[in-house]
């Protein structure tokens, strides 16, 4: 069945007209659609991964170590991730000197890496551990990240490409190599021998595997450094091949580049600047977590994909609950308005989803609106014990934003995630069957053939044109308001929207010719007789068989 979503500045009728002209052109392939996020009430079309960076292995002390031994075993074990993302400076050359120098690398600080990893038994296939600065320091050719890393060792690369599988799509993942190639020692003039960037080679094989991944219906992508000057004091940036970069995560349609390096956190939506230039497109999250063994905060985060839609929440190192709301998206990324996001309907039963994570099991997990009224319970969705849901009523809420909370309470303590969505009307949902199927339907030539349409006014009552086509091998058809189909492409009908339902007939024949059909039933809400948006459609393809 055809996407019965709002369509954004597209017109599909459009898109099949101008199809055979622009089939002979090259346009850039995406390999990801960032703007493929929807709301929806499945609560199996989720999983999530855990990221952290600047681990920093041989600090002086011991929070280096004891962090990430957190990461593998306790964090590992309570929110069963899919895979743990390690984005840079895995040790910190250091070897605790008194001076927090980097002298190194030092093999003693891999072998105490590789001490807490192993005998928690992870492998390639969990964890994505790619280099920082730290690495490259004295080291040009990266020996020690190839000899002792996890991915170095089982790869023999510094850049790293993967992918999740599911019935309900595929995920692209590519960890990238911003550090120096040219092994310069640490110095304590800017930029400390940290020159930044991505050379012709790196730049290949991230050109060469989003090539490959095209079908992926988000891609994400992790390095150490920013892409461009953060404005803060002292911090780095990719001083070489930050331009095809970008263009990169632009033609491609990745939707999130997620980054260490700064010991900050912060979020954003990036679309060039510039430095870099300037994307075509909405940009990407542009993600930068502060460090896990060298800093107060002690971070990592939890990333979770729901429907396509990307929700983050960052938390310090053993504190419970972890709570992250899935569904709906924020509207918010950081401050700044999420591209990505949808708009909710003030429906009677929308969907709230959250993940809640902790050593103890949650006594409570509850939601409210707008941080005012009662507290609604949530359940545990049978199939996925980490996963909580409810069903909330927004039909008597305004238009406009509001934010949604939610609150998980244990033993060992109480957490919340907050939100803001905008509500909207409810929008128009038609619906078009072949022989009581979406289809896609193949009939023998002879067999009867029935198409019915249906309509979900939503909350639109004012005029609109209706539209029922059918794109046949022997051209355009259209469905008029005398009940006959006639050549040529026009508008069905032109009235307020209203319920249509039990399902209601436009066609019951046996005798079309053999061929691929395609009937489309839409209405869209400006009574010109034109295509106008906001368009809403489906439809449903037929092949007919000799």
């Amino acid at each position: 069945m055809y996407s019965k979503r709002f369509l954004k500045n597209f017109f599909f009728i459009l898109a099949v007209f101008l199809f055979t002209f622009l089939a002979g052109f090259n346009f850039p392939v995406i390999a990801g659609d960032p703007h493929s996020a929807y709301y929806s009430s499945d609560n199996d079309k989720i999983f999530w991964f855990i990221h952290m960076s600047d681990i920093h292995i041989g600090t002086r002390g011991t929070q280096d170590s004891q962090n990430l031994q957190w990461i593998a075993t306790d964090a590992k074990n309570i929110i069963n991730p899919s895979f743990i993302v390690a984005s840079g400076d895995l040790t910190d050359s250091t070897n605790g000197n008194l001076l927090g120098w980097p002298d190194g690398p030092h093999q003693e600080e891999w072998d105490e890496y590789r001490a807490i990893l192993d005998p928690a038994g992870i492998d390639s296939s969990f964890y994505y551990d790619i280099p920082g600065n730290h690495e490259h320091y004295n080291d040009q050719y990266f020996e020690y990240y190839l000899a002792n890393s996890i991915q170095g060792q089982a790869t023999a690369q510094t850049q790293v490409s993967w992918t999740r599988d599911f019935s309900f799509g595929k995920y692209h993942f590519l960890g990238i190599n911003t550090a120096d190639n040219t092994g310069s020692p640490f110095s304590i003039f800017w930029p400390w021998g940290d020159y930044a960037g991505l050379d012709e080679n790196e730049l290949a094989f991230i050109d060469s595997e989003l090539e490959q991944n095209q079908d992926a219906d988000l891609t994400l992508i992790f390095g150490h450094h920013p892409v461009t000057d953060t404005g803060h004091l002292g911090v780095t940036w990719l001083y070489y091949g930050a331009s095809d970069f970008v263009g990169y995560l632009d033609s491609y349609g990745a939707s999130l580049y997620g980054y260490g390096h700064t010991h900050r956190f912060e979020e954003d939506i990036f679309a060039g600047d510039d430095y870099t230039g300037y994307m075509t497109g909405d940009g990407v999250f542009y993600f930068n977590i502060a460090s896990l063994g060298k800093s107060s905060e002690n971070q990592y985060s939890i990333i979770a994909l729901d429907c396509n839609g990307i929700s983050i929440v960052t938390k310090n190192v053993n504190s419970w609950p972890a709570v992250l709301i899935t569904a709906p998206m924020d509207k918010y990324f950081g401050g700044v308005e999420n591209p990505y996001t949808y708009s909710v309907p003030n429906s009677n039963a929308n969907p709230i989803r959250a993940l809640v994570f902790d050593v103890n099991p949650a006594n409570e997990v509850q939601y409210r609106i707008d941080g005012a009224g009662d507290w609604h319970p949530m359940s545990i969705v049978p199939s996925n014990s980490l996963l909580w849901d409810a069903l909330w009523d927004a039909s008597s809420l305004s238009e406009g934003e509001h934010s949604i909370e939610v609150q998980a309470t244990s033993a060992s303590g109480t957490s919340t995630d907050i939100i803001t969505v905008t509500i909207t009307m409810a929008e128009p949902v038609p619906d078009i069957k072949a022989n009581y199927s979406d289809g896609p339907v193949e009939i023998a030539l002879g067999d009867m053939l029935s198409v019915t349409i249906e309509l979900d006014p939503g909350d639109y009552s004012a005029q609109a044109d209706w539209w029922c086509v059918a794109d046949a091998p022997f051209g355009w058809y259209y469905y008029d308001s005398t009940g006959t189909w006639l050549p040529g492409f026009k508008v069905s009908y032109q009235g307020p929207l209203f319920e249509l339902t039990p399902p209601f007939e436009v066609l019951n024949v046996s005798d079309l010719p053999t061929g691929g059909y395609t009937f489309y039933f839409g209405v869209d809400e400006n009574r010109n007789g034109n295509l106008d948006d906001p368009l809403y459609y489906d439809g449903v393809e037929v092949t007919i068989t000799p």
